[in-house]
Protein backbone atom coordinates (compact mmCIF):
# COMPACT_ATOMS: atom_id res chain seq x y z
CA UNK A 1 0.00 0.00 0.00
CA UNK A 2 1.66 3.35 -1.02
CA UNK A 3 0.56 6.49 0.73
CA UNK A 4 0.06 9.80 -0.67
CA UNK A 5 -0.48 13.28 0.92
CA UNK A 6 -2.96 15.76 -0.05
CA UNK A 7 -3.91 19.04 1.02
CA UNK A 8 -7.31 20.66 -0.25
CA UNK A 9 -9.29 23.51 1.10
CA UNK A 10 -12.46 20.62 1.51
CA UNK A 11 -13.31 17.57 1.09
CA UNK A 12 -14.68 16.90 -2.72
CA UNK A 13 -17.10 14.90 -3.18
CA UNK A 14 -15.38 12.78 -5.45
CA UNK A 15 -12.09 12.43 -2.76
CA UNK A 16 -15.04 11.61 -0.06
CA UNK A 17 -16.36 8.82 -2.20
CA UNK A 18 -13.16 7.36 -2.75
CA UNK A 19 -12.07 7.36 0.65
CA UNK A 20 -15.31 5.63 1.93
CA UNK A 21 -15.99 3.50 -0.96
CA UNK A 22 -12.43 2.36 -0.96
CA UNK A 23 -11.23 2.83 -4.11
CA UNK A 24 -8.63 4.11 -2.99
CA UNK A 25 -7.94 1.01 -1.43
CA UNK A 26 -8.46 -0.83 -4.03
CA UNK A 27 -5.77 1.01 -5.98
CA UNK A 28 -3.53 -0.05 -3.34
CA UNK A 29 -2.96 3.64 -1.94
CA UNK A 30 -3.06 4.88 1.45
CA UNK A 31 -4.40 8.50 1.10
CA UNK A 32 -3.70 11.01 4.17
CA UNK A 33 -6.25 14.84 3.74
CA UNK A 34 -4.70 17.42 5.42
CA UNK A 35 -7.25 20.81 5.65
CA UNK A 36 -5.58 23.75 3.97
CA UNK A 37 -6.11 26.32 6.61
CA UNK A 38 -3.41 29.67 5.27
CA UNK A 39 -2.08 30.07 1.36
CA UNK A 40 1.14 30.61 1.70
CA UNK A 41 2.04 28.06 4.07
CA UNK A 42 0.51 25.38 1.44
CA UNK A 43 1.89 27.06 -1.41
CA UNK A 44 5.67 27.12 0.36
CA UNK A 45 4.71 23.21 1.49
CA UNK A 46 3.63 22.19 -2.32
CA UNK A 47 7.12 23.43 -3.77
CA UNK A 48 9.11 22.32 -0.21
CA UNK A 49 7.07 18.29 -1.98
CA UNK A 50 5.77 18.57 2.18
CA UNK A 51 2.31 17.52 -0.06
CA UNK A 52 2.82 15.19 -2.81
CA UNK A 53 -0.82 16.34 -4.14
CA UNK A 54 -2.99 19.51 -4.03
CA UNK A 55 -6.49 19.58 -4.24
CA UNK A 56 -6.84 23.33 -4.60
CA UNK A 57 -7.69 26.08 -6.92
CA UNK A 58 -5.73 26.49 -10.83
CA UNK A 59 -5.41 29.59 -10.73
CA UNK A 60 -2.79 28.85 -7.35
CA UNK A 61 -1.17 26.44 -9.02
CA UNK A 62 -0.98 29.26 -12.10
CA UNK A 63 0.49 32.30 -9.90
CA UNK A 64 2.85 29.99 -8.61
CA UNK A 65 4.39 29.18 -11.67
CA UNK A 66 4.53 31.80 -13.56
CA UNK A 67 4.80 34.27 -10.66
CA UNK A 68 7.29 32.32 -8.17
CA UNK A 69 8.75 29.90 -11.14
CA UNK A 70 7.30 26.75 -9.84
CA UNK A 71 6.67 23.52 -12.00
CA UNK A 72 3.57 22.71 -11.28
CA UNK A 73 1.42 20.87 -13.20
CA UNK A 74 -2.15 19.67 -13.08
CA UNK A 75 -3.15 15.85 -13.19
CA UNK A 76 -7.26 16.29 -13.24
CA UNK A 77 -9.58 18.89 -12.90
CA UNK A 78 -12.94 18.44 -9.91
CA UNK A 79 -14.94 21.50 -10.04
CA UNK A 80 -16.24 24.30 -12.00
CA UNK A 81 -18.31 27.10 -10.77
CA UNK A 82 -17.57 29.92 -8.32
CA UNK A 83 -19.61 30.09 -4.97
CA UNK A 84 -17.20 32.63 -3.10
CA UNK A 85 -19.11 35.92 -2.35
CA UNK A 86 -18.40 38.96 -1.25
CA UNK A 87 -19.67 39.95 2.05
CA UNK A 88 -19.77 43.18 3.96
CA UNK A 89 -19.98 44.52 7.44
CA UNK A 90 -23.37 45.86 8.36
CA UNK A 91 -22.76 49.28 7.86
CA UNK A 92 -21.30 48.77 4.00
CA UNK A 93 -24.28 48.19 1.47
CA UNK A 94 -22.41 48.78 -1.85
CA UNK A 95 -19.09 47.04 -3.04
CA UNK A 96 -18.33 50.88 -3.99
CA UNK A 97 -18.34 51.77 0.44
CA UNK A 98 -15.18 49.47 0.59
CA UNK A 99 -12.95 52.72 -0.96
CA UNK A 100 -10.56 53.45 1.98
CA UNK A 101 -11.69 50.27 3.67
CA UNK A 102 -9.24 47.34 4.92
CA UNK A 103 -10.35 43.76 3.40
CA UNK A 104 -9.40 40.43 4.72
CA UNK A 105 -7.40 38.76 1.71
CA UNK A 106 -5.25 35.49 1.22
CA UNK A 107 -2.21 35.80 -0.78
CA UNK A 108 -2.83 38.76 -2.64
CA UNK A 109 -2.29 37.45 -6.01
CA UNK A 110 -4.49 34.68 -6.52
CA UNK A 111 -8.04 32.98 -6.12
CA UNK A 112 -10.35 34.45 -4.02
CA UNK A 113 -8.01 37.76 -3.85
CA UNK A 114 -8.28 37.31 -7.75
CA UNK A 115 -11.87 37.30 -7.75
CA UNK A 116 -12.26 40.14 -5.26
CA UNK A 117 -10.44 42.38 -7.87
CA UNK A 118 -12.09 41.37 -10.64
CA UNK A 119 -15.70 41.89 -8.42
CA UNK A 120 -14.51 45.65 -7.46
CA UNK A 121 -13.04 46.54 -10.39
CA UNK A 122 -16.21 46.17 -12.34
CA UNK A 123 -17.81 48.08 -9.43
CA UNK A 124 -15.40 51.05 -10.29
CA UNK A 125 -12.82 50.09 -7.43
CA UNK A 126 -9.18 49.99 -8.05
CA UNK A 127 -6.63 48.07 -5.63
CA UNK A 128 -5.27 51.44 -4.77
CA UNK A 129 -8.46 52.87 -3.22
CA UNK A 130 -8.66 50.30 -0.42
CA UNK A 131 -6.11 48.16 1.81
CA UNK A 132 -5.97 44.36 2.21
CA UNK A 133 -4.89 42.21 5.25
CA UNK A 134 -3.24 39.05 4.85
CA UNK A 135 -5.80 36.66 6.98
CA UNK A 136 -6.82 33.33 5.79
CA UNK A 137 -9.08 31.37 4.55
CA UNK A 138 -12.83 31.71 4.53
CA UNK A 139 -13.60 31.17 8.49
CA UNK A 140 -10.75 33.05 9.66
CA UNK A 141 -11.97 35.73 7.13
CA UNK A 142 -15.47 35.51 8.25
CA UNK A 143 -14.13 35.90 11.99
CA UNK A 144 -12.01 38.95 11.49
CA UNK A 145 -15.42 40.12 9.82
CA UNK A 146 -17.00 39.70 12.84
CA UNK A 147 -14.60 41.36 14.88
CA UNK A 148 -14.74 44.06 13.15
CA UNK A 149 -11.14 43.86 12.19
CA UNK A 150 -11.87 44.07 8.69
CA UNK A 151 -14.87 46.08 6.66
CA UNK A 152 -15.25 43.24 3.89
CA UNK A 153 -14.08 39.81 2.90
CA UNK A 154 -14.67 36.16 0.39
CA UNK A 155 -16.12 33.58 2.10
CA UNK A 156 -16.84 30.60 0.34
CA UNK A 157 -19.52 27.68 1.63
CA UNK A 158 -20.71 27.00 4.03
CA UNK A 159 -19.76 30.13 5.69
CA UNK A 160 -21.13 32.68 3.09
CA UNK A 161 -24.71 30.67 4.74
CA UNK A 162 -23.46 32.22 8.48
CA UNK A 163 -22.10 35.30 6.99
CA UNK A 164 -25.94 36.05 6.01
CA UNK A 165 -27.70 34.55 9.26
CA UNK A 166 -25.35 36.91 11.62
CA UNK A 167 -27.04 39.80 9.52
CA UNK A 168 -24.08 40.72 6.86
CA UNK A 169 -24.63 42.31 3.81
CA UNK A 170 -23.90 40.52 0.54
CA UNK A 171 -22.18 42.24 -1.48
CA UNK A 172 -21.54 40.13 -4.34
CA UNK A 173 -21.62 36.64 -6.09
CA UNK A 174 -18.55 36.13 -7.68
CA UNK A 175 -20.14 33.82 -10.30
CA UNK A 176 -22.30 37.02 -11.78
CA UNK A 177 -18.52 38.52 -12.87
CA UNK A 178 -16.51 35.66 -13.33
CA UNK A 179 -18.91 32.80 -14.94
CA UNK A 180 -18.00 29.19 -16.19
CA UNK A 181 -14.59 29.52 -13.73
CA UNK A 182 -13.11 25.98 -12.90
CA UNK A 183 -12.51 26.34 -9.18
CA UNK A 184 -10.71 23.05 -8.52
CA UNK A 185 -8.08 20.82 -9.63
CA UNK A 186 -5.42 17.96 -8.73
CA UNK A 187 -1.89 19.39 -9.05
CA UNK A 188 1.40 18.92 -8.22
CA UNK A 189 5.26 19.26 -8.93
CA UNK A 190 6.13 17.98 -12.15
CA UNK A 191 9.20 16.00 -11.54
CA UNK A 192 7.82 14.56 -8.68
CA UNK A 193 4.73 13.64 -10.61
CA UNK A 194 7.34 11.65 -13.04
CA UNK A 195 9.07 10.13 -10.44
CA UNK A 196 6.07 8.67 -9.15
CA UNK A 197 3.90 8.05 -12.59
CA UNK A 198 2.11 4.68 -11.66
CA UNK A 199 1.06 6.21 -7.94
CA UNK A 200 -0.12 9.47 -9.81
CA UNK A 201 -1.71 6.98 -12.63
CA UNK A 202 -3.75 4.93 -9.62
CA UNK A 203 -5.16 8.27 -7.77
CA UNK A 204 -6.01 9.94 -11.33
CA UNK A 205 -8.10 6.41 -11.87
CA UNK A 206 -9.72 5.92 -8.24
CA UNK A 207 -10.70 9.68 -8.47
CA UNK A 208 -12.14 9.45 -12.14
CA UNK A 209 -14.10 5.98 -10.88
CA UNK A 210 -15.41 8.61 -7.59
CA UNK A 211 -16.48 10.67 -9.95
CA UNK A 212 -18.59 8.32 -11.76
CA UNK A 213 -20.18 6.84 -9.12
CA UNK A 214 -21.27 9.95 -7.39
CA UNK A 215 -22.76 11.70 -10.45
CA UNK A 216 -24.40 8.31 -11.35
CA UNK A 217 -28.10 9.10 -11.01
CA UNK A 218 -28.55 5.64 -8.70
CA UNK A 219 -26.00 6.60 -6.18
CA UNK A 220 -27.38 9.76 -5.55
CA UNK A 221 -28.86 10.09 -2.46
CA UNK A 222 -25.84 7.54 -0.90
CA UNK A 223 -23.09 10.04 -2.28
CA UNK A 224 -25.07 12.70 -0.59
CA UNK A 225 -25.17 10.97 2.54
CA UNK A 226 -21.55 10.35 2.57
CA UNK A 227 -20.96 14.04 1.69
CA UNK A 228 -23.27 15.28 4.95
CA UNK A 229 -22.03 12.98 7.36
CA UNK A 230 -17.63 13.58 5.86
CA UNK A 231 -18.29 17.09 5.90
CA UNK A 232 -20.53 17.72 8.21
CA UNK A 233 -22.95 19.18 5.38
CA UNK A 234 -26.66 20.06 5.29
CA UNK A 235 -28.16 18.85 2.08
CA UNK A 236 -28.62 21.71 0.30
CA UNK A 237 -24.77 22.56 1.03
CA UNK A 238 -23.66 18.45 -0.27
CA UNK A 239 -26.27 19.51 -3.29
CA UNK A 240 -24.51 22.42 -4.19
CA UNK A 241 -20.98 20.53 -3.88
CA UNK A 242 -22.49 17.69 -6.33
CA UNK A 243 -23.10 20.17 -8.89
CA UNK A 244 -20.63 21.21 -9.28
CA UNK A 245 -18.65 17.86 -10.08
CA UNK A 246 -16.77 17.56 -13.23
CA UNK A 247 -17.73 14.76 -15.12
CA UNK A 248 -14.92 12.00 -15.54
CA UNK A 249 -12.59 15.35 -13.79
CA UNK A 250 -11.81 15.64 -17.43
CA UNK A 251 -9.17 18.02 -17.75
CA UNK A 252 -10.51 21.33 -20.01
CA UNK A 253 -7.73 23.40 -21.70
CA UNK A 254 -10.52 25.78 -22.54
CA UNK A 255 -11.19 26.54 -18.34
CA UNK A 256 -7.75 26.71 -17.80
CA UNK A 257 -7.75 29.35 -20.33
CA UNK A 258 -10.44 31.16 -18.88
CA UNK A 259 -8.23 31.55 -15.60
CA UNK A 260 -5.05 32.35 -17.34
CA UNK A 261 -7.19 35.13 -18.95
CA UNK A 262 -8.69 36.61 -15.67
CA UNK A 263 -4.90 36.61 -14.39
CA UNK A 264 -4.01 38.78 -17.78
CA UNK A 265 -6.93 41.30 -17.25
CA UNK A 266 -5.91 41.24 -13.36
CA UNK A 267 -2.01 42.67 -14.60
CA UNK A 268 -1.22 39.30 -12.44
CA UNK A 269 0.13 37.79 -16.03
CA UNK A 270 2.98 39.88 -17.51
CA UNK A 271 4.32 38.40 -21.31
CA UNK A 272 5.56 36.45 -23.43
CA UNK A 273 2.80 33.67 -22.12
CA UNK A 274 3.13 30.44 -22.21
CA UNK A 275 1.11 27.97 -23.79
CA UNK A 276 -2.34 26.33 -22.06
CA UNK A 277 -0.45 23.09 -22.11
CA UNK A 278 2.21 24.09 -20.07
CA UNK A 279 0.07 24.02 -16.95
CA UNK A 280 -1.10 20.48 -17.41
CA UNK A 281 -0.35 17.36 -17.91
CA UNK A 282 -3.49 15.33 -19.63
CA UNK A 283 -1.15 11.89 -20.07
CA UNK A 284 -2.19 10.34 -16.97
CA UNK A 285 -6.16 11.12 -17.35
CA UNK A 286 -5.67 9.96 -20.88
CA UNK A 287 -4.08 6.59 -19.54
CA UNK A 288 -6.76 6.01 -16.72
CA UNK A 289 -9.89 6.60 -18.88
CA UNK A 290 -8.62 4.74 -21.94
CA UNK A 291 -9.56 8.38 -23.77
CA UNK A 292 -7.26 10.00 -26.46
CA UNK A 293 -4.83 12.76 -25.49
CA UNK A 294 -5.87 16.09 -25.76
CA UNK A 295 -4.97 18.27 -28.39
CA UNK A 296 -2.42 21.26 -28.25
CA UNK A 297 -4.13 24.43 -27.24
CA UNK A 298 -1.47 27.00 -28.19
CA UNK A 299 -1.13 30.58 -26.10
CA UNK A 300 -4.00 31.95 -24.29
CA UNK A 301 -7.16 33.40 -26.28
CA UNK A 302 -9.64 35.48 -25.49
CA UNK A 303 -12.66 34.12 -23.66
Amino acid sequence: MDKLRTIGYYPLPAFVAAQQKNLFKDHELEVEFEIATFAPEHNRGMADGRWDLSLTSPDTMIARATRDGQDFVLVLMAEKDLQVKLFGARDITSPRDLRGKLIAGDPGDSNYDLHRRKILRDYGVRESEYEVKIIGTSPFRLEALRKGEVSACMVAPPYDTQAKTEGFNLLARAADHIPNYPTTTCWTRRAWAQQNREKVLRFVRAFVTATDWVLDPDNREEALRLMQDYGKLNREQAEEKLARVIPRAEIDPTGINRVVQLRIEMGLYDPPYDPIERFYDASFWSKATGLPPLPPFGPPRPT
